[in-house]
């Protein structure tokens, strides 16, 4: 009975692949027709799978610069930060740091300088980009320019947008070379204008996504940095903490407040000076008004009698 069942079972089995081959050939046969009759009115698949991927890695048009791999030993950091430096010219270091810069491969994009005047010190700034692998050793050359103040680094992960945006690209891409296809087997006006409208607007997508990744990829492979000179005198004071920095804060204040009473002094000395010449020259005059001022004859007799 086993070997009649083999038996039995095996054509039948071949029969069934066989028919399956046949309506998958004719489902597929049927839905060319209809993309071909309908130009692009058949939908493009959203979801790509992995043997889609792989042979589209290839083209030129998706760019998958330092792309992430699944177990992540690569990954996409942008790193953004600024340094603040006590100098003794800070115009002239913010140009030897400019040429740091410069010689490590990155750029200057943006550069203030301020002269200083009767009441203000000279101050530098600069917003510089510098390559992500040589950012450690361009910090250590600043380091010879001045004092290093602070240091304040931020790291962003950005592994897994950039993976989305490629993932993205490449499906745009299959996309866009399906439609230029149907675009060339169209047969009637109308499917090639509905084409011509479906390509342009992925084409753009296309466009824009490959914009945002390179970018991307250039935010990751430089860094930016803010850098800040300042003076000797203009740098902020140490911070004091213990029972010697309230002593010294408390001191400080004393100087303050004695010097603050002493300058109100200084205001105030010659004001007084003057009030007090201007009130001893009225008590003069009206003494002399009143050695002056003559005697009636009657107030001169009536003195002595009263008396």
């Amino acid at each position: 009975m086993r070997r009649l069942a083999i038996r039995l079972g095996l054509p039948v089995v071949l029969l069934a692949g066989l028919l399956a081959g046949c309506t998958a050939g004719s489902g597929a046969g049927d839905s060319g027709g209809t993309a071909d009759s309908a130009g692009i009115s058949a939908e493009e698949p959203a979801v790509l799978g992995p043997e889609a991927a792989g042979d589209q890695s290839g083209g030129g048009g998706g760019e998958a610069v330092g792309v992430a791999d699944v177990d992540g030993a690569d990954r996409q950091v942008v790193t953004t930060g600024s340094v603040t430096l006590t100098v003794e010219q800070p115009r002239l270091a913010a140009r030897d740091a400019a040429a740091i810069v410069e010689a490590s491969g990155g750029h200057v994009q943006e550069r203030v300088e301020q002269a200083g005047e009767e009441t203000s010190l000279d101050t530098a700034s600069l917003v510089v980009r510098v390559p992500a692998d040589g950012l450690t050793q361009v910090l250590g050359e600043l380091e010879r320019l001045g004092r290093v103040d602070s240091v304040e680094l931020t790291s962003n992960d950005v592994t897994a947008q950039a993976q989305d945006l490629d993932a993205r690209i490449r499906a745009l891409e299959i996309s866009v070379a399906r439609l230029e296809d149907l675009l060339g087997r169209a047969q009637s006006t109308a499917d090639v204008v509905a084409a011509e409208e479906t390509l342009t607007e992925r084409q753009s997508d296309l466009e824009s996504l490959q914009s945002q990744r390179a970018r991307l990829a250039e935010s990751v492979e430089m860094s930016t940095v803010r850098l800040l000179f300042q003076s000797e005198e203009g740098a902020p004071p140490p911070a004091r903490a213990g029972f010697g920095g309230g002593l010294a804060t408390g001191w400080d204040s004393l100087v303050t407040a004695f010097s603050a009473g002493l300058l109100v002094l200084g205001v105030l000395l010659p004001w007084a000076l003057a009030g007090a010449v201007l009130l001893g020259a009225a008590v003069l005059v009206r003494r002399e008004l009143r050695r002056r001022r003559p005697v009636l004859p009657g107030t001169e007799a009536a003195g002595p009698s009263a008396t």
